[in-house]
C-alpha cells in the first residue's frame, strides 16, 4: 500500500511540475509581446451630414500587425441604432480586414456613437467612433430657432 502511495504522489508532482512549467511558457510569450496587434489606418469616422431616416455606413480598415493570429471575439455598440459587421474568421499575422459599421440615422440631431472590440491582442479592447449630424425636418427649424 505505502509503494501505491509514493507512486501516486510522484505521478502527481510530475503532473503539476510539467502544468506549472507549461504556465510560465506561455506568460514568457505573452511578456514578449507575441500577442495579434490590430493597426487601423482610422479610429474615427465623420459622417458630416446624413439624410435623416437613411442608413449610413462606415468601413474601418484594419490589419493584424502582430505575431499571432486575431480572433475579434465580440464587437459592443453604445447604441442600438449601430450595427457593426465584423470578421468571424481567424485573421493571420500580416493580413488584414474590415469592421463595418452601419449607422440607423432615423433621430435629428448630432451623433457620437462607440464600437468596442474585443479580442486576443495586448491593446484590447479597441474603441472606434462614428459621428456626424443629421439635420432636423425644415418644418422644426422655425420652432428650434
Amino acid at each position: 500500500m505505502n509503494q501505491k502511495k509514493n507512486i501516486f504522489f510522484i505521478v502527481t508532482f510530475i503532473i503539476i511540475s510539467v502544468s506549472c512549467n507549461t504556465k510560465l511558457e506561455n506568460n514568457k510569450n505573452l511578456s514578449n509581446g507575441n500577442l495579434s496587434s490590430l493597426l487601423f489606418i482610422k479610429e474615427l469616422h465623420d459622417f458630416g451630414e446624413i439624410p435623416a431616416n437613411k442608413n449610413a455606413t462606415a468601413i474601418f480598415n484594419f490589419s493584424n500587425s502582430g505575431e499571432r493570429p486575431l480572433v475579434i471575439s465580440e464587437v459592443k455598440t453604445s447604441c442600438g441604432c449601430t450595427v457593426p459587421e465584423y470578421p468571424k474568421d481567424i485573421i493571420k499575422s500580416g493580413k488584414s480586414g474590415q469592421i463595418k459599421v452601419i449607422y440607423d440615422a432615423k433621430y435629428p440631431g448630432r451623433f457620437k456613437k462607440t464600437i468596442t472590440l474585443f479580442y486576443n491582442g495586448k491593446d484590447s479592447p479597441k474603441t472606434l467612433t462614428i459621428k456626424g449630424e443629421v439635420p432636423y425636418p425644415k418644418e422644426t427649424d422655425s420652432i428650434i430657432k
